[in-house]
């Protein structure tokens, strides 16, 4: 397993072995793609790269095999960021020419879906350009290039895969830039994915701009994905037959300029700053976040009325509201609220049953909360349609889009969960309202692991959620292995007139007592003296944590033991 630049990625012919989370590169070229893969992919992989691009970059490097082998012997002897340095500042790859020298390993197929539909076979003639005169070891790779669509690369393509997007496929806006995410992130076996912006290529500083920010709004609510953002990379010089054109009329070659982004991708790039990493010229990046926000033009909100870590107990009156403007000062004001996507999440390969099928990226969908339009602040009563639906109770993340003038900004993200009760089953209702995740121990944020960031749960860690927040020191572990952490106390065997018998009579309930089904565990959610057929217990299984019955329970269930926590 390789570790590079804040990337985790991993990749062997055997076996496609997933990242706890997923990279995602982007840089200016598609030049720094190549730099990205020897970095980051094993260099005997055989990783299949999906090709999102209007061009088809399959230009050949002449005598690309003394490429291949610097860069075996820089990786060997440890001196490959040397060789990068260097390679990047004499401009050896570049953006035309980049995909070849990584075949066939890394990359051992490229899969190429043009913006347009491409009947010329010279894009994949072009990758044996040079094999008269300076024939390569590999031999003929016109095989190993497919030019293809969208819908055949889901059909045929399985992983290991990565994809590699440049934003030029966008600039005639005939495709959107959150649908093909969308598409590329269900692909089975998806390992990572690069992104250039192209500037070049693209029809203005603006169109760049509102490319790259409908790719960061879109990939900055997916949480199990690690976004690494070089603003201020360089490829060296320019010789594409793009840059010639602007060389012949004597004009300087566009390179993107993140310092003149407007308000609405300033913005979000501030509320994200600890989702993204930037490596090249940190200083640089830091000073030009600093005068972004010592521009005070990004909206500020914050929860008022609400205790630590922002948990507020039913009944007490709350509000949220914009700290930096009032209502007047702004054209619009738009209040949404972060929601999950699907009811279910899989963060891992296996398909055990639980969870199968579900989306391995725990996305978040943007909804709009219409009535709340204007508002410069939200109570209680606005918000609480936004929970639960059946309790009123768990956690939801809110922000605001406000336009001042002609410029649109928007706020950070207010987490906000509402509880009933201060005891263990209080706990475990304050993340009500979140997906079910399987795989839930590789959610990693801000510190925080599993339900500990608010995000979802399976059904132990939901169950452990609470016992962790009233201090103990209980690691985040599966059904079976919670056993070692729980205390036999009687088993069910049936009903007797409504109550529940055990070994010895009826089973007496007692605080943090939970029901143990083998691969699923749940918690008894009131005192009713003895357990009872109507006694209500809560769990999480595939859906939103629910509250149901112990009688519904057993009928689900051949065995179910009752623990108590040690």
């Amino acid at each position: 397993m390789l570790v590079k630049s804040g990337l985790l990625f991993a990749i062997s012919a055997s076996a496609c072995v997933a990242a706890l989370n997923l990279p995602v590169y982007i840089e200016d070229s598609h030049a720094g793609t190549f730099y990205w893969a020897i970095r980051n992919l094993p260099l005997d992989a055989d990783a299949q790269l999906v090709l999102i691009d209007a061009h088809s970059d399959a230009s050949e490097v002449f005598n690309s095999d003394a490429v291949r082998q610097q860069v075996l012997h820089a990786a060997s002897a440890g001196e490959l960021d040397d060789l990068i340095q260097k390679w990047r500042s004499r401009g050896v790859i570049q953006s035309f020419d980049w995909i070849e020298p990584l075949i066939p390993h890394p990359i051992s197929k490229v899969w190429w879906v043009p913006a347009a539909p491409q009947h010329s076979p010279d894009a994949v003639q072009q990758i044996n350009a040079h094999q008269m005169t300076a024939p390569r070891q590999g031999g003929d790779f016109s095989r190993r290039y497919v030019i293809t669509d969208l819908n055949s690369v889901m059909k045929q393509v399985r992983g290991p895969v990565v994809v590699s997007i440049d934003l030029d496929y966008f600039s005639q806006g005939t495709a959107k830039v959150d649908h093909l995410l969308q598409s590329i992130l269900t692909l089975p076996g998806l390992q990572a994915m690069t992104i250039a912006i192209s500037r070049p290529y693209l029809a203005s500083e603006a169109q760049a701009h509102q490319l790259l920010y409908e790719a960061l709004a879109y990939l900055t609510r997916i949480i199990n994905i690690d976004i690494h953002f070089e603003p201020f990379a360089s490829t060296g010089e320019d010789r594409s037959r793009k840059a010639q054109d602007f060389y012949r009329k004597h004009m300087d070659v566009p390179h993107y300029d993140i310092a003149s982004a407007p308000a609405v991708l300033r913005s979000l790039l501030l509320r994200n700053v600890t989702r993204i990493e930037v490596g090249e010229d940190r200083e640089k990046w830091n000073r030009l976040l600093d005068t972004w926000r010592n521009e005070g033009a990004v909206p500020r909100i914050a929860l008022i009325g609400g205790g630590d870590e922002n948990l507020v107990p039913v009944g007490r009156p709350f509000q949220i509201r914009i700290e930096n403007y009032k209502a007047q000062q702004c054209s619009h004001i738009r209040w949404k609220i972060l929601v999950p996507a699907h009811e279910k999440y899989n963060l891992t390969n296996e398909e055990e049953g639980f969870a199968a099928g579900a989306p391995r990226f725990l996305l978040f969908d943007e909804r709009p909360l219409p009535a709340a339009d204007g508002l410069a602040a939200l109570d209680e009563a606005t918000l609480l349609p936004s929970f639960d639906p059946r309790t009123g109770w768990g956690t939801i993340r809110v922000f605001c889009e406000l336009t001042v003038g002609t410029q649109t900004y928007t706020s950070n993200v207010v987490p906000l969960s509402r509880y009933q009760g201060d005891g263990y089953l209080g706990k475990l209702t304050e993340i009500f309202n979140l997906p079910y995740i399987y795989g839930s121990a590789m959610l990693h944020e801000n510190g925080k692991t599993s339900a500990d960031a608010r995000y979802g749960a399976d059904c132990s860690h939901f169950i452990i959620y609470g016992l962790r927040r009233q201090g103990l020191n209980l690691p985040y572990v599966n059904p079976k292995e919670l056993l070692h952490y729980l205390d036999d106390v009687d088993e069910f065997s049936a009903f007797h007139d409504g109550i529940a018998l055990g070994r010895t009579g009826p089973i007496h309930l007692t605080d943090r007592l939970l029901l143990h089904f083998g691969n699923h565990v749940a918690a008894v959610f009131e005192d009713t003296g003895v357990l009872k057929e109507q006694t209500r217990v809560v769990h999480q299984l595939e859906s939103y944590p629910e509250i149901t019955t112990f009688g519904a329970m057993a009928r689900k269930y051949r065995r179910i033991r009752i623990m108590r926590v040690q």
